[in-house]
């Protein structure tokens, strides 16, 4: 398995370097649109499996990415874009709700879900697109991967390996502290190697902040993501590459870190 994993990895890693090399902006943003699409499926048969909630579904979806396509458009619009969907999806659920077929406290948990869905699966990977504009040559795009990768990396064998530590057992029983203590300091290693390398007029200070927050940030994203999928009892989010479940199980931690980056560069790095 592990095998399987690194070589799955190791063509995602290709596939995408080739979009960041050739593709630049406009690549990225399109190859993050069918992310996104992805991401909302997946997220969407998580949280509503029942044949009943297939209008929805699909309404869902379409709705994620409308918001995700306006705020690609104009990043000034990402906030009126979620508050426009989240408006239309909640008439939607009103709409099922006249059909006299599901519980009204059922439709209501299962709004508030899917508005949640819109942030996670079509808004947060906004960011990561984002942060292709906040330097001419991909820079933040790239430390934001590779320092969130690196850090599950590290995780993974040293908690494999050391993890003795239990780091929240209810909702993700093989994380240790161990494994979330190695992220860390690969993230800041990474990120200071990519500093070095790179991103040189960043204060060294601003950049080891900068990594403590997007290690926390991808750590706590993935365990929201298995809170999520513990919650509805769902093992992987579904399988689009061999050894890795769904797109869902690997981005989470870049869907949360992304965001980070993005804000803490933007208004305190680049000035």
């Amino acid at each position: 398995m592990t095998k399987l994993r690194f070589v799955s990895a190791l063509i995602a890693f290709a596939s995408s370097a080739t979009i960041v090399i050739f593709g630049g902006y406009p690549g990225i943003a399109i190859a993050t649109f069918f992310v996104s699409l992805r991401l909302l499926f997946e997220y969407g048969r998580i949280i509503l499996p029942s044949p009943n909630y297939t209008t929805v579904r699909i309404y869902f979806i379409f709705l994620g990415l409308t918001a995700f396509t306006l705020s690609i458009l104009n990043d000034g619009f990402l906030f009126h874009a979620f508050i426009l969907s989240s408006l239309l999806l909640f008439v939607q659920f009103l709409l099922l709700a006249k059909k006299d077929v599901l519980p009204l406290e059922e439709l209501v948990n299962k709004t508030g879900l899917c508005n949640l869905g819109i942030i996670y699966a079509g808004v947060c990977p906004v960011y990561i697109s984002l942060t292709t504009r906040l330097s001419n040559n991909l820079e933040w795009f790239i430390f934001t991967l590779l320092a969130v990768f690196a850090g599950d990396i590290a995780a993974y064998f040293v908690g494999r390996k050391f993890g003795r530590t239990k780091l929240f057992s209810r909702i993700s029983p093989n994380k240790s502290v161990e494994g979330a203590l190695a992220s860390l300091f690969a993230t800041i290693f990474i990120g200071l190697l990519i500093r070095h390398y790179l991103i040189s007029n960043i204060d060294v200070f601003l950049m080891f902040i900068l990594c403590i927050l997007t290690s926390i940030s991808a750590q706590v994203g993935d365990l929201c993501e298995s809170f999520l999928k513990r919650a509805f009892n769902t093992k992987d989010s579904g399988q689009i590459m061999p050894g890795h479940g769904g797109l869902l199980d690997r981005l989470d931690g870049v869907l949360f870190a992304a965001p980070v980056v993005y804000i803490f560069v933007k208004y305190l790095v680049i000035k």
